[in-house]
């Protein structure tokens, strides 16, 4: 890669970045409201089954074990890391999503570490560690998921866990998947956010007539095309195992299963598995250093 391709990505990834910032900001008072992973029972039992398990694991070796999550935002997993007793960081790149965490925390009594950075720049920055790093939702907002993975591989300590959920899998059939998808968000609006039914509309009509960005490869009618990065292509859950095990982990579960922001569409996927999500958490080995 030379010195102008170089340059290339790193602007790039800016661009993605400062898009997360922009997006979050008009959206974060209705995020819970809207991202199933936050409000669907479904999916709030299986993050409540998996963290039990992991903390369970590692509650008999450690008093105070220590957390990060990644691109924590509103607190869908940290806020249930701390009532488990669990010492944690919370690290976003959207001021106004920590803001909503922060108010979150006072309301409940209990605190824990905020950091206003992109996940990229946090982990390059600290050499700290930690018995759990975990992403919710978060890889498909980073346009080199891969090796943010692998900076927070590094980072988890020998006998810690290492957790991501609720990101798209790559679609096998990307036109249906497009087609499943578009109507879900629709009645997901409908439902949950009726004043940005048209303007939703609109933007993909937009895209649909734009011609595809040179730096994205993909037309760009708002931010949240950019923000939402591999929100469509998905996000390489095989890969990731890969990064994993080559690190030293052994994968405890590596799952896929059918997601939706409506119930008829989750059931939908279930069956069809038009579009999926997936999770992965892995343990290090105690002896790797």
């Amino acid at each position: 890669m030379n010195e102008t391709q170089i340059l290339t990505k790193k602007s790039v990834s800016a661009e993605v970045v400062q898009a997360n910032v922009d997006f979050f900001k008009g959206i974060a008072h209705k995020y819970d409201l809207y991202e199933s992973c936050r409000f669907d029972s479904f999916f709030q039992q299986m993050l409540i089954d998996d963290l039990d398990r992991i903390t369970a694991s590692v509650e008999h070796a450690v008093t105070h074990p220590k957390a990060l999550d990644c691109g924590g935002g509103t607190g869908n997993i940290a806020l249930k890391l701390l009532e488990r007793g669990w010492l944690v960081t919370v690290v976003d790149a959207s001021p106004d999503m920590l803001a909503v965490l922060s108010q979150k925390c006072q309301a409940r009594g209990v605190s824990c570490r905020i950091v206003n950075k992109s996940i990229e720049t946090y982990l390059a920055d600290t050499s700290d560690s930690y018995d759990l790093i975990c992403f919710g939702a978060v890889l498909h907002h980073l346009r080199s998921y891969l090796g943010v993975v692998s900076m927070a591989a590094d980072r988890v300590r020998p006998g810690g866990f290492f957790y991501s959920n609720f990101d798209p899998v790559i679609p096998k059939r990307p036109f249906l998947t497009d087609a499943v998808t578009s109507i879900d968000t629709l009645a997901a609006k409908i439902l949950h956010d009726p004043a940005d039914v048209f303007p939703g509309i609109l933007r993909r009509v937009r895209k649909l007539v734009l011609k595809p960005s040179p730096l994205h490869q993909r037309s760009v009618a708002s931010l949240g095309d950019v923000a939402d990065y591999h929100a469509r292509t998905g996000v390489d859950d095989c890969q990731i195992r890969d990064i994993l095990s080559q690190k030293g982990f052994a994968v405890l579960e590596h799952t896929r299963y059918g997601s939706g922001r409506t119930l008829p569409i989750r059931y939908l996927n279930d069956f069809c598995r038009f579009s999926e999500s997936w999770k992965i958490w892995a343990r290090r080995c105690p002896s790797e250093l």
